[in-house]
């Protein structure tokens, strides 16, 4: 009798799996994204594209490296003058504020009472010191359909767009509903104090923002598996970020007769033990959720199936992601990396202290504090001590189903109907963040069209942008200011 039963609980069981596996396939069939065919409300031509990329390339030429500890700004005076030569209107007609080399322009509305509107991204670039570059870095040429050298792409593109399309605005004559911000640093890449300055003057001015808008996603090609075809990534947020020093302390002598667990040793132990273990916590919530559930529609079967049901599906995601690749550990985990190392100075010496320096990107589930209580368990293990050389928690998190959000989708969806829109979780950071104190939005975007390769040069060897694609972005900025109510 008891052996009936427990088949028949079997087969309710297994009944039940399988029914809750065809719905899950027939809402995968339904929600498959259906092609827009509609066509593209910008549409530049080639002598603006031509006009554009040799504005850009102008902008490229200026090396405006951004470096700890150097406080020369020639060279973003320089790009000044470029930029007053490529936009006199903005120069001429907008309330301009320069902060040590940080700008913010100022386009006055009809309407002084309404919230304004922010585009920004920064001036500076890293280093150029790959030796692998084909071209001179900061030659700007042009040539195969795009624009090279160190800046093209990240961010010069960013302002140039944004700044040729107001502009082209005020050479029309058209005067925005609410004041329109351009807002651009000398010092992003360094993590400066340039973004908050600026902010700190729109917050002297008693300055309110419906959105900022900065770099971060873009516009790219198959971007996860199975996805076939252009997808816009928004940025909603960033993780949470610490560099933390690890110091180990103990009795110093000489090499030939060493003691067990020296300061080196124990510090080994503690990164040794931290990978082996994985200790943070996975979860799949806020803009990750989003990100999967909104880009279901656009991925084949079985991966649409899977993501578009995260009903049923997520706890086996939780713990599946982390092992597909470092992204997408960095989609659902805080990461720890360790980044720089002392020891003894000599190499017969044991030091009597150590240390390692180790990056955290947090997340928003196991932010600043939950991750250092994390790692303090094993720091006790191994008697280490800890410095917080500097820590954020994550930014604030940009509702997706909000207004702005909405919007920016719609001038997408309008502008490239050929591409499909998703948010994402941003694990590197921005500019942005700053601007939460004066901002409901930030979103993390520039609309812009880039190949895998292009993004890979991102930092490296060999960066650029196509010269269509610049075109399009300055008629998107154009768009989205004009159609923005």
């Amino acid at each position: 009798m008891i052996f009936k039963i427990i088949g028949i609980a079997l087969l309710v069981i297994l009944a039940i799996i399988v029914l809750l596996l065809i719905i899950a396939a027939l809402r995968a069939v339904k929600i498959k994204a259906k092609p827009n065919t509609n066509t593209p409300a910008i549409n530049p031509t080639e002598d603006e594209a031509n006009d554009y990329a040799q504005k850009l390339s102008e902008m490229v030429k200026v090396p405006t490296i951004s470096l700890r500890g150097n406080t020369d700004l020639s060279e973003f005076y320089k790009l000044h003058e470029v930029m007053k030569n490529n936009f006199p209107l903005i120069f001429s007609k907008l309330e301009c504020t320069e902060i040590e080399g940080n700008l913010i322009f100022r386009w006055a509305g009809k309407d002084p009472k309404r919230n304004g509107i922010l585009l920004m991204g920064h001036q500076d670039v890293v280093t150029a010191d790959e030796p692998n570059w084909e071209r001179d870095p900061f030659s700007g040429e042009i040539a195969d359909g795009n624009i090279h050298g160190r800046g093209a792409m990240d961010c010069k593109s960013t302002v140039f767009s944004e700044f040729q399309a107001i502009e082209e605005l005020l050479a029309e004559g058209y005067e925005p509903p609410c004041d329109i911000y351009l807002a651009t640093a000398v010092d992003e890449e360094i993590s400066g104090d340039g973004a908050p300055k600026l902010v700190n003057y729109l917050k002297s001015k008693g300055v309110h923002l419906d959105v900022a808008m900065d770099e971060g996603g873009a516009i790219l090609k198959d971007q996860l598996p199975t996805m076939n075809g252009w997808c816009a990534a928004i940025g909603l947020l960033e993780k949470g970020y610490i560099d933390l020093k690890v110091i180990a302390k103990g009795k110093g002598g000489h090499s030939s007769t060493p003691k067990s667990n020296t300061p080196l040793a124990r510090l080994s132990k503690f990164v040794a033990d931290i990978e082996k273990d994985k200790p943070f916590k996975a979860e799949i919530s806020g803009a990750v959720y989003a990100m999967l559930d909104e880009a279901a529609p656009y991925l084949g079967f079985p991966l649409r199936m899977v993501l578009g049901n995260m009903w049923l599906f997520k706890g086996l995601l939780t713990k599946v992601l982390p092992m597909v690749s470092p992204m997408c550990n960095a989609f659902v985990k805080t990461t720890f990396c360790c980044t720089m190392a002392e020891g003894s100075h000599t190499p017969n010496v044991i030091p009597s202290e150590a240390y390692i320096v180790c990056n955290l990107r947090t997340s928003p589930h196991q932010n600043v504090e939950e991750s250092l209580a994390v790692l303090k368990k094993y720091a006790d293990k191994y008697d280490l001590e800890f410095e917080i050389i500097h820590a954020r928690n994550a930014s604030n998190t940009v509702d997706y189903k909000g207004e702005e959000f909405g919007y920016l989708k719609k001038c997408l969806n309008e502008c490239y109907p050929d591409a499909g829109v998703i948010p994402y979780l941003m694990t590197g950071g921005t500019d942005c963040r700053h601007y939460e104190e004066v901002a409901d939005n930030c979103l993390r975007f520039c609309p812009i069209k880039m190949s895998n390769e292009q993004l890979a040069a991102m930092h490296a060897a060999n960066e650029s942008i196509g010269v269509k694609e610049v075109a399009d972005c300055v008629k998107f900025y154009k768009y989205y200011i004009k159609n923005h109510k």
